[in-house]
C-alpha cells in the first residue's frame, strides 16, 4: 500500500491547511486553504497536480485561498458543505463519501462551531481532518450552533478509533493548555501531556497532528469521563452536557 503523506501548510497567523499526496502519482488534495500562494509554491516544488479542494466549513480563514487555487488549477474539484464564491462545487453532507485517486473520505456532519461544519474521516489511512471542531486540549467556539450540537459533534469523534491521526484548523494548543492548568491544578496527566506538547513544539514548531486516543485521555472537552475531568464533574453532579457547557463557558471567558 502506498504511503499517504500530509504536508502541513502554515496559514495566516495561526491557521493550518493541508496537502495530501503520495509518491506514486502527481495527484493531490488540499484541505481548508487560507492563502493560495503558500500552497501553490509547495505544489509546484513537489510537482503535484491539485485535483481536489476539500472544505470543512464556510469561515473565511478556511476558504479564502480557494479562488487563487482554482485560477491556478482550474481542473480541481471542490467539495464543500456550503456554496463558495459562486463557484461550481460538489456539496457534501453527513454520510457522503469522497473518493479520490489517493483515498476515500467519509463525511460526518459536525455542527456547533458553524451549522455547516463537517469532519473528513479516512479510516483506512487513519486520517481525521476536523477543522475547528476539535483542537489539541480544546474544542472550537460555538458560533452558529448550540452547545448541545457541539457536544454531539464531539461525541462522534469520541467514538472513532484511538489510532486516528488528527489534523485541526488552528495552533491553539498552548492557550488551551494554560486554560486547563488554570482549571485542573497539579494534574499528572496534564503535566505529562504538557511535556509531550513542548517536545513537539521544540522539534517541529507545531503541536499538530495529534493522536485521537491521547485526546480521549487528556481533553475534557472531548471526553468528560477522562481521569482529569471526572472528579470535577462528579463533585458538581454535572451531566456530560452540563459539564461541557461549563467548560466551554469558562474557556470563552478565560
Amino acid at each position: 500500500m502506498t504511503q499517504i503523506n500530509v504536508e502541513i501548510i502554515n496559514q495566516l497567523s495561526d491557521n493550518y491547511s493541508y496537502i495530501i499526496f503520495n509518491n506514486s502519482n502527481s495527484s493531490s488534495i488540499v484541505v481548508d486553504p487560507s492563502e493560495d500562494e503558500k500552497i501553490i509554491k509547495v505544489l509546484k516544488k513537489k510537482k503535484l497536480k491539485l485535483e481536489y479542494i476539500l472544505i470543512t466549513h464556510h469561515h473565511n480563514d478556511h476558504t479564502s485561498g480557494v479562488l487563487g487555487l482554482v485560477k491556478e488549477y482550474p481542473q480541481a474539484q471542490i467539495y464543500s458543505p456550503s456554496e463558495l464564491f459562486s463557484l461550481t462545487i460538489n456539496k457534501i453532507s453527513n454520510g457522503d463519501k469522497i473518493k479520490t485517486p489517493l483515498n476515500e473520505f467519509q463525511v460526518f456532519a459536525a455542527p456547533g462551531h458553524t451549522l455547516d461544519h463537517v469532519v473528513l474521516c479516512d479510516k483506512k489511512n487513519k486520517l481525521l481532518f476536523v477543522g475547528d471542531v476539535l483542537f489539541r486540549l480544546g474544542c472550537g467556539r460555538v458560533f452558529e450552533g448550540t452547545i448541545e450540537q457541539m457536544h454531539n459533534s464531539l461525541n462522534k469523534l469520541l467514538n472513532l478509533p484511538d489510532d486516528m491521526t488528527v489534523y485541526c484548523g488552528h495552533e491553539y494548543t498552548l492557550n488551551n493548555l494554560k486554560f486547563l492548568e488554570h482549571l485542573f491544578v497539579q494534574n499528572d496527566i496534564l503535566e505529562n501531556t504538557k511535556k509531550q506538547i513542548l517536545r513537539d513544539l521544540k522539534l517541529k514548531n507545531k503541536s499538530i497532528p495529534f493522536i485521537l486516543g491521547d485526546e480521549k485521555r487528556s481533553n475534557p472537552f472531548l471526553n468528560p469521563k477522562c481521569e482529569m475531568a471526572s472528579k470535577l464533574k462528579k463533585n458538581n453532579n454535572y451531566s456530560n452536557l452540563e459539564f461541557f457547557r461549563y467548560l466551554r463557558e469558562e474557556k470563552d471567558n478565560f
